[in-house]
């Protein structure tokens, strides 16, 4: 018999240990929060991505002040940390920290029962998915915390629609503001209370007019002043409404596509079944009571399945939801669950590993040792990683370049090759040639060495590039744990060789001098 209640307080901490660990899941957890804001606000010179530059405005700066603006800003006057690794780990601290206190809430308006509640806390808190995705500074994991005081304050003016004493005038001023800030955290926040605000708008809104007005006003009133702080934010001649630059931007299908189209049963076979594992089964019970969560997670599922660019973390605001949605006793004729569960605690504990220690960590853990060795930072050449968080070195004005595609050609026409100081390159996943070209680019412009950052899996390919160019590898750092999911060829074992390397690339004939 699996003691429940120890393993529920043992995932707790395992939460805050993998929050701490400088995994690294994907480039917008980076790009789209800190890589914005900590420039903005220490006053560093960095380049924007295609969302936050002016002439796309694709994103609200609304969201990440309140979220993530008052510890900046902290440390900016009062703590005076200057090492971003250490301020990476605060936010992902921070929002863990306020995901656990506001799901502990939300389980007291959401579901009935303590053996509910516990149940789903259970879930919650031994899910992978909440110590990885929702500890890291993705939008997706400010989206999990406004969905579920929507869906409670929803749960609140349901439950009350019957007495007429309770007008829930300040509840219906605070849920039309927080539904708005929602929108423009992410466009696709609409999707996920779709279903459950028909029974909210029907229960009580329908009968209480002045509430609904109410409730109007505050979300017009607060996106109001999101189109005007973003307007001042861009520095725009006209009103900037980010939601809708992001909503016309995503229904061009050419525009996804740059950023790759799925089929549309992805979210369903293949991102929940990672997402859920073995406790997919739960789910096949034929009774289903439906109650806010589970409305909330066919709402989201089915909406977002209508878009052809569908990645796991899409779904992350759902995982608490899908925890309060599961039903062990009509499962329990079947199939004992505490083998399920035994299964359960098994794969969040293998994937907590893998995406919340290990994944990509290496990119992480070399800019750090270049920040601390570096002091006169050159050109760091990055290959066949995820792209290097800017942000996150610490000269003040660096030069970001990276490749760029014409006719499904990558180039190196926006590398900047004349800059030899404090200049981070991109090259992303291209292939042999590019690299060499650019190796030998920077030489012909006058750099004396060069750094590159590479998985260790690539090693045998960089020897072959540097000896074709007539250059000099030299290892200055490593480390064995970092996985690199995207270049596995099973053909040729060497590729499945974890960690980073480091390397010094020099002319043999300067050398030889």
């Amino acid at each position: 018999m699996i003691n429940l209640q120890i393993w529920h307080y043992l995932g707790y901490l395992i939460g805050l240990f993998v929050a701490l660990e400088p995994s690294y899941i994907h480039p917008d957890e980076h790009f789209q929060s800190l890589g914005i804001l900590w420039p903005r606000i220490m006053g560093k010179q960095r380049a924007l991505p295609w969302e936050f530059s002016p002439s796309n405005s694709a994103r609200s700066y609304v969201p990440l002040y309140l979220t993530y603006g008052p510890l900046l800003y902290l440390n900016k006057f009062v703590f005076h940390l200057e090492s971003p690794t250490t301020i990476m780990y605060l936010m992902r601290l921070q929002n863990y920290i306020m995901f656990t206190l506001v799901t502990k809430l939300s389980l007291q308006f959401l579901l009935k029962s303590k053996i509910e509640r516990s149940k789903a806390d259970f879930f919650i808190s031994t899910s992978y998915i909440i110590w990885c995705y929702q500890s890291h500074t993705f939008s997706n994991s400010i989206e999990t915390l406004i969905l579920l005081v929507v869906l409670s304050l929803f749960n609140v003016l349901i439950q009350d629609s019957r007495d007429i004493k309770c007008k829930h005038y300040k509840t219906s001023f605070i849920l039309g503001s927080t539904i708005a800030i929602g929108v423009f955290n992410r466009i696709t926040f609409p999707a996920f209370i779709i279903l459950p605000s028909i029974p909210t708008f029907h229960t009580f809104f329908l009968h209480n007019i002045k509430a609904f007005i109410i409730f109007c006003g505050a979300f017009i009133l607060t996106c109001g002043a999101c189109i005007y702080f973003d307007t001042l934010a861009y520095e725009s001649t006209e009103w900037c409404i980010a939601p809708l630059n992001n909503l016309l931007y995503n229904l061009d299908s050419s525009n996804l596509a740059e950023h790759g189209l799925h089929p549309r049963y992805t979210h369903i076979l293949v991102n929940l079944p990672q997402m859920l594992g073995p406790s997919l089964i739960f789910f096949l019970s034929r009774k289903k009571h439906i109650t806010l969560p589970f409305l909330s997670c066919i709402s989201g599922i089915f909406i977002l399945s209508l878009f052809k660019h569908q990645e796991l973390r899409f779904l992350v605001p759902l995982m608490p939801l899908l925890a309060m949605s599961i039903e062990l006793p009509n499962f329990d004729r079947y199939i004992n669950s505490n083998h399920v569960m035994r299964l359960w605690l098994c794969f969040n504990i293998i994937m907590g590993m893998i995406m919340g220690c290990f994944h990509q960590r290496g990119v992480i853990t070399a800019l750090d040792h270049l920040n601390q060795e570096d002091a006169h930072m050159g050109v760091h050449i990055w290959w066949k990683t995820y792209s290097p968080p800017s942000w996150m070195y610490t000269a003040e004005n660096l030069t970001s370049s990276t490749t760029n595609f014409v006719n499904d050609e990558e180039r190196l026409d926006n590398v900047k090759f004349t800059a030899l100081k404090n200049h981070e390159v991109d090259l992303k996943g291209c292939n042999d040639g590019l690299l060499k070209k650019a190796i030998t680019t920077f030489f012909d412009s006058g750099a004396k060495n060069l750094t590159l950052i590479i998985p260790k899996s690539l090693h045998s390919r960089v020897i072959h590039v540097s000896e074709d160019i007539n250059t000099e590898l030299t290892e200055i750092w490593s480390t064995p744990f970092s996985l690199d999911f995207d270049h596995y060829d099973f053909e040729d074992l060497k590729t499945l060789t974890p960690g980073m390397t480091i390397f010094n690339i020099q002319k043999k004939d300067v050398d030889s001098q």
